[in-house]
């Protein structure tokens, strides 16, 4: 499925106009087009066939005879002034009258059987537009651009009654994800809102009085951000408390108290309510608010306070100087059919990650997983390679595993794009770096949860886990594996050997199998952890090896291991809650939450003592 490029809030347009153009926003939903042969399909930006519910946009696309590809719009319904009205939408599909539904199409990021994405997008827009050079159906126009400063544009959508404008950088390319070369203006303010619960009327007022809204913080807590009781008619509050009525709780799900507690009745936060206002008071509430219809195209989970950017830079930021030189063999071929994502996808996502993955590569043995037909092919697993068949992979002293071929270190990003080129998808390092390659440090616990393993019990566990480690003395740090599980990290020093290490972490993860059997087992295979957590403690052996910090998996959804704090666990969702389609959301913190990691190698003798540990006596 491909993942649609975002637009990033600004509060005024960029100073240099001449390196932007600029739409209609559009007060609709987005919808990308999938064309295949013959074959029509409509899809939601979370990746929803909407297909049935609009047959004649499916239609009238069809009719067009285009070539196989992929095209990104917006669906409206017009007033009578010609306005989009986001109500008259929802009351479309409501009524399941979506015949009038218009759809304006304003990028194209695949056509004819090539990967235009990293074309710049005045490319693509006179691709685009050449589209619509015969007679095209009346519901599927173009979405035009105006050549005006955009003060006169914004100041003219304004007083048409628009939502706003949308700015796009000229040169910009086509990516998955919010980016700053695409930017919203908008009339006024105007954001989603999840509903957490509601009042009685008053008056004349019937069925509902007014909605209570809040937004997620960082933590993913629901924070109340006050109310709506304007922008309803009686057609809008009879559907509303029908929904409302199905999703009833007992209690508040806010994170706080409202001032209206004693008069609300609660619900479950799965609606999301689109709603315009006059400004953010200092508490964070919303005053001036009118509701203008629910989203059906947006989680609930994902909605948060929109905060304006100040200023876009008015240069594009530059491609990095290796993925610029380097040569992507097929780099359209599709790698994760569950996403879209390419070849050069997974270029692009290594070079924006280098600098990142290099703190955890340099000085380790490393392993690699090729997936030369995609993450439902057949994987390979590889210590070792032919000399320089991949420029920038090192090999190291065969002294340090001299029964076998030479083992491989990656310690620049020429290194990491080199081996994303021969399609590595995934980087595993060892526990001990090559300068003291006999004595480990760190200890890993994966916690590999069996099947019927919910997600809260996994965050559960591992805080579980961790408290049992701080009795033994030992701290430990926390990151996602992108897959399935959860992976704690103990760094300790260099003092003992593998057979220590691996023997003493056995010996926890058996203390805790045996303390907690109906949560932990400590033997591998499926039929043994039906609804429990195998801790695997096999990653501390001499030559074992698990995945990096930001290294992506191969598997559906490309998920990525990243590291985090053990107080931002309880926010997320699952194992791969970053992907490579959505990882720049996370770029800011980086190796922040292990900052203090190098720091904290620690002596396990303390703590093996503790356990009533023995090392084997070495011959």
């Amino acid at each position: 499925m491909l993942q649609p490029q975002l637009a990033t809030l600004v509060d005024a347009p960029p100073k240099d106009s001449v390196e932007w153009i600029y739409e209609i926003k559009f007060d609709g939903y987005r919808i990308l087009t999938r064309i295949s042969g013959k074959k029509v399909q409509l899809f939601t930006r979370n990746g929803n066939d909407w297909s049935h519910k609009l047959p004649t946009l499916v239609k009238a696309i069809d009719e067009m005879n285009l070539e196989s590809g992929w095209l990104d719009g917006e669906i409206v319904m017009l007033n009578e002034q010609g306005i989009p009205d986001f109500q008259a939408l929802q009351g479309a599909f409501d009524s399941s009258m979506t015949q009038s539904i218009i759809y304006y199409l304003f990028d194209v990021p695949f056509y004819g059987g090539h990967d235009l994405r990293s074309a710049p997008l005045i490319e693509r827009r006179a691709l685009l537009k050449t589209l619509f050079e015969n007679p095209t159906p009346e519901q599927i126009r173009f979405s035009d651009v105006f050549d005006a400063p955009p003060g006169d544009i914004m100041a003219t959508a304004c007083h048409l009654g628009l939502e706003g404008v949308v700015g796009k950088r000229k040169s910009s390319t086509y990516v998955p994800r919010r980016s700053t070369d695409w930017i919203k203006l908008k009339c006024k303010q105007r954001q989603e809102f999840v509903i957490g619960g509601y009042t009685d009327p008053q008056g004349s007022r019937s069925l509902i009085g007014s909605l209570l809204l809040g937004v997620y913080d960082e933590k993913g807590e629901l924070q109340y951000t006050g109310n709506v009781g304007t922008g309803f008619n009686e057609k809008t509050l009879k559907d509303l408390k029908a929904k409302l009525d199905r999703i009833p709780a007992d209690h508040s799900l806010f994170s706080k108290a409202t001032d209206i507690d004693k008069k609300a009745h609660w619900v479950k936060p799965t609606l999301v309510a689109e709603v315009s206002f006059g400004e953010w008071t200092n508490s964070g509430h919303i005053r001036h608010s009118v509701f203008h219809g629910l989203r059906t195209d947006k989680k609930a989970n994902t909605i948060i306070r929109e905060k304006p950017m100040h200023s876009i830079s008015t240069k594009p930021a530059p491609l990095p100087s290796l993925q610029a030189s380097l040569h992507v063999t097929h780099p359209d071929r599709v790698i994760d059919s569950s996403t879209g994502l390419t070849k050069i996808d997974l270029v692009r996502y290594y070079s924006l990650v280098a600098p990142l993955i290099l703190e955890h590569l340099r000085g380790r043995p490393v392993s690699l997983v090729r997936a030369p037909a995609g993450v439902t092919g057949q994987l390979f697993f590889q210590k070792h390679l032919e000399k320089n068949s991949m420029p920038g992979v090192k090999h190291l002293d065969t002294a340090l595993d001299p029964e076998h071929a030479a083992l491989l270190e990656i310690s620049t990003a020429e290194g990491i794009l080199s081996a994303a080129q021969m399609n590595v998808l995934e980087f595993h390092t060892w526990n001990a770096t090559k300068s003291a390659i006999g004595k480990p440090d760190r200890m890993i616990f994966d916690l590999d949860p069996g099947e019927g393993v919910p997600w809260n019990i996994m965050q559960e566990s591992a805080q579980l886990v961790r408290e049992f480690l701080k009795e033994l003395g030992l701290n430990s740090f926390l990151k996602t594996s992108g897959s399935k599980g959860l992976h704690m990290v103990v760094p300790i020093k260099r003092l003992r050997d593998w057979d220590t290490v691996k023997d003493f972490s056995h010996a926890i993860v058996n203390h805790l199998a045996a303390t907690l059997p109906q949560r932990f087992v400590a033997i591998s295979g499926p039929d043994n952890r039906v609804g429990k957590i195998f801790i695997d403690y096999l990653r501390n052996g001499f030559g074992a090896t698990t995945v990096s910090a930001w290294s992506a998996r191969a598997r559906p959804g490309l998920g990525v291991s990243v590291p985090i704090a053990w107080e931002e666990l309880k926010s997320l969702t699952s194992s791969d809650h970053w992907t490579v389609s959505n990882i720049h959301s996370r770029l800011d913190k980086g190796n922040d939450p292990w900052a203090e990691y190098n720091a904290s190698a620690q002596s396990i003798l303390s703590a093996m003592k503790a356990l009533g540990f023995k090392p084997k006596v070495q011959k």
